[in-house]
């Protein structure tokens, strides 16, 4: 059987830093997704997050105020966050988080630029043509002639320890931090300046994390973007990267999957189910 030659196709993908990710987390996935197509189904966790992240932008587009949060909060939960519940322990976990977060929220000390900014740029490579992405900032802020840009995050990151050798959680940081940096790529390009702070607002934990921008880090995350690109331009196999809470809970193509399909039979098989 011929292989059929999915390049012509990549080379023409506009970009995101969701679908390198993707790719990066699970290839197998990404081919799924990205070139046969098959759209995500809704997961619980990826729903509270874009639940949490509208209401977010509802308050700070002028759209809601602070009390009308929480109300709305509980009033809209059943019915936005969607997908397969997790157990009753961790759901009540979650809307507590929220309903915590919103009741204390505190708005970003910062002046509003842009809430949810769909940006277009570009990524230079040598001797190839550029690479188009697009992105969505959450949250674009500037104090005192400084510019910072805010994530919304579901995720429970914590604060660099500054110890002398990184623990786990740094290394941590920095993987999600790097989303920041090529974000700072549209920010140069979109608004002439680079941003001086890049930051996590982490609302399950109610921790506002800022970290001072680094160009090192910045060229590394440039250079991890035109490798990636390199890398899935030049894949003609698309192996999966199986983990049973990701395949299940994260993934939303896993019903098109034939390798989560088969791992499911075999653990049915197992229980004599």
């Amino acid at each position: 059987m011929t292989a059929i030659d999915y390049k012509p196709l990549i080379q023409d993908m506009v970009w995101s830093y969701s679908r390198l990710e993707a790719f990066e987390d699970c290839p197998y996935r990404w081919f799924l997704h990205y070139l046969l197509n098959f759209q995500d189904e809704d997961k619980f966790y990826a729903s509270f997050g874009s639940f949490m992240h509208h209401l977010l932008e509802q308050f700070y587009t002028g759209k809601k105020d602070r009390s009308e949060l929480v109300m709305e909060f509980i009033a809209d939960f059943q019915e936005k966050v969607v997908g397969k519940r997790p157990s009753e322990k961790i759901l009540s976990k979650y809307i507590q988080n929220g309903v915590n977060y919103l009741q204390a929220f505190d708005p970003l000390p910062f002046n509003v630029i842009d809430i949810e900014k769909r940006v277009r740029f570009s990524i230079q490579r040598d001797g190839e043509p550029d690479i188009q992405m697009i992105g969505i900032i959450d949250y674009l802020g500037e104090k005192d002639d400084e510019l910072y840009i805010v994530d919304h995050k579901s995720r429970k990151l914590s604060p660099r320890s500054n110890r002398a050798k990184p623990t786990l959680k740094d290394k941590e940081l920095d993987k999600m931090l790097r989303q920041l940096y090529v974000y700072s790529i549209a920010v140069e390009q979109n608004y002439g300046k680079l941003p001086n702070y890049l930051c996590f607002n982490c609302f399950r934990s109610n921790e506002l994390i800022v970290e001072p921008f680094k160009q090192e880090a910045y060229e590394e995350a440039k250079q991890w973007v035109i490798d990636t690109v390199k890398k899935i331009e030049n894949t003609a196999e698309f192996p999966p990267k199986q983990d049973l809470f990701s395949c299940f809970w994260i993934c939303g193509v896993n019903r098109h999957c034939k390798y989560d399909i088969e791992s499911m039979n075999e653990r049915r098989n197992v229980r004599g189910l």
